[in-house]
């Protein structure tokens, strides 16, 4: 219920925002997904070296971390997270696409024109989009140096 919270939230925010002016969201349009394409490819790189590290790590390191219900939690924690930030780069590609295609159905809002709603929206959804996916970005970023740094516990290197 609390993330539910966060995301309306999160929503309210992003419409705040949002801007029908285009020199304004094809700032977004150009920038975003080659940013957010780049931070992927940084997290994948982070992800590859504790994967490595874990990897390289004695049997019994190996079989500690097999059984770790922390473990278990992080690594599906990380899936999710990535998953996350691979849509959201997803709708950060589409949406300038879908902003302009003509839709059969306009949507009537008291007296605004129903082009302002759709600029409105999709403008909204951008950065929705995007605050999401630098928040999973955030976090993976938090996890991972928190994993780096406690490396020494992770790999055991009396072995």
């Amino acid at each position: 219920m609390k993330i539910l919270i966060y995301l309306f939230a999160l929503i309210i925010i992003s419409a705040f925002f949002s801007s029908v002016d285009p020199s304004s969201y094809q700032i977004l349009e150009r920038s975003l997904p080659p940013v957010l394409g780049a931070c992927l490819g940084g997290v994948l790189a982070c992800t590859s070296i504790v994967v490595s590290v874990l990897s390289s790590s004695s049997i019994e390191t190996k079989r500690k971390a097999k059984a770790s219900h922390n473990f278990s939690s992080f690594i599906g924690s990380l899936e999710r997270d990535v998953k996350i930030l691979v849509a959201c780069l997803c709708f950060i590609v589409a949406l300038p696409y879908l902003r302009s295609l003509d839709y059969p159905l306009t949507l009537n809002l008291f007296d605004i024109s129903p082009g302002y709603l759709k600029e409105k929206i999709f403008s909204t959804l951008e950065i929705f989009v995007a605050s999401l996916a630098f928040i999973v970005i955030f976090e993976l970023v938090t996890v991972l140096i928190t994993i780096l740094k406690n490396m020494m516990v992770i790999h055991d290197t009396d072995s």
